[in-house]
Formats: structure tokens, sequence, C-alpha cells
């Protein structure tokens, strides 16, 4: 009888713990679930992020390889001379720099009026966050113009200044 009795109880003990390990293994995989969840909505904004600026190009820069902002821009159509052009703007933070503010300042060449703010001003952007915004032009001549755009990052003690153009080629309008 007291192995009979031995026996019962080790079996209630064998199936207490197979309950348990089966609630371990269920919270565990919930968890998992919740996590790939989170990876895949935030690859989804990424995805977006992406499929948006995948028609932009990057602006040229002279500075370093190394510069805590990247710009790209976008022309939904041609400039022409005299009809007003909506540029669309991306100013990419470096991911993980934790930046003060950020000033870009506006200079068109010779024969390009800019009909939008010369300065803009991002003070304690979210960290890696990306900056739209859209520019107002207009060509007064045809050929070869350019934007200029300086950008000017404080983050900490540091100050960092990179000049990016973006060429334009302006053509007539047509009669």
């Amino acid at each position: 009888m007291r192995t009979t009795m031995a026996r019962g109880l080790v079996a209630l003990v064998i199936v207490g713990l197979l309950a348990a390990c089966g609630q371990g293994a269920d919270k565990a995989r919930a968890e998992h679930q919740a996590r790939a969840e989170a990876r895949e909505g935030a690859g989804r904004s990424a995805d977006a992020a992406a499929a948006l600026d995948a028609d932009m190009v990057s602006a040229v820069t002279t500075g370093s390889s190394t510069t805590p902002v990247g710009l790209k821009f976008r022309l939904k159509e041609p400039p022409r001379v005299g009809q007003t052009l909506h540029l669309d703007l991306a100013l990419m933070q470096e991911p993980g720099l934790d930046i003060d503010s950020i000033v870009v300042s506006f200079q068109p060449s010779e024969g390009l009026a800019l009909e939008s703010d010369h300065l803009l001003e991002f003070r304690t952007p979210v960290v890696g966050a990306t900056q739209r915004l859209v520019v107002a032009l207009r060509a007064q001549q045809p050929g070869l113009q350019n934007l200029n755009a300086t950008v000017l990052v404080d983050s900490g003690n540091t100050s960092v200044a990179r000049v990016f153009s973006i060429p334009l080629i302006a053509v007539d309008a047509p009669q």
C-alpha cells in the first residue's frame, strides 16, 4: 500500500510539474509572439519610411563622409521658369545621436528665388528621427540652378556644420 501511495504521489508531482511547464511554455510563447509582433510593426514602419524615401536623391556635400545628418530631396515635377516648384526634403539624423538643435539655412543661386523661409530650426528632435520639409522655389531663368542648404547640428558641447547642394535644371515653361 505504501508503494501504491508513493507511486500516486510521484504521479501527482509529475502531473503538477507538467502542468507548470505547460503554463511556463504558454507564457514564454505569448512573450515571444508579442516581441515578434513588435519587431514586425517596427519593420513595417521602417519599410513605410523606406518606401516613402525610395525615390529621393541624396544632396551633395563636400564635407566628410561621417556627418551627423544626411539630406535627401525629391522633385515631383521638373523645374519650369516662372512656376513655383515644391521640393520635398528629408533631413535624416544619425541613429542614436542625441541632438540639441538642427538649424537649416537655404541659399539659392542666381536665377533661383526661394519663396519659403530661408531659415528653419528643429529644437531637441527625437533621437534618430527624420525631419521632413517642403521648400517652395521659383526658377527665374532656364539652365542649371543650385539650392545650397547649410545644416548646423548642435549636440552636447559639439557643433558641426555641413553644406549640401541640390542641383536643379530649369526649363522654359510650355507656351
